[in-house]
């Protein structure tokens, strides 16, 4: 039984990895689609370090 769910997960795990690897094909064929990741990453990583700062200044004011 337990054999029957490992193969199950190994299909998935293919099936997921082809998956993923066809959309980072059509990502890097089309300059649009890689544009707009490239912002979507940068306004993450923006919003991040901005949190991380706000943490930073708060934990900075408690200790005075």
């Amino acid at each position: 039984m337990s054999q029957n769910s490992s193969h199950t997960n190994l299909t998935y795990t293919d099936f997921e990895y082809n998956r993923l690897a066809k959309l980072a094909q059509q990502y890097l064929n089309n300059p649009v689609l890689m544009h707009q990741l490239c912002d979507r990453v940068y306004e993450r990583l923006h919003a991040d370090l901005k949190i991380q700062q706000q943490r930073i200044g708060n934990s900075n004011k408690g200790r005075q």
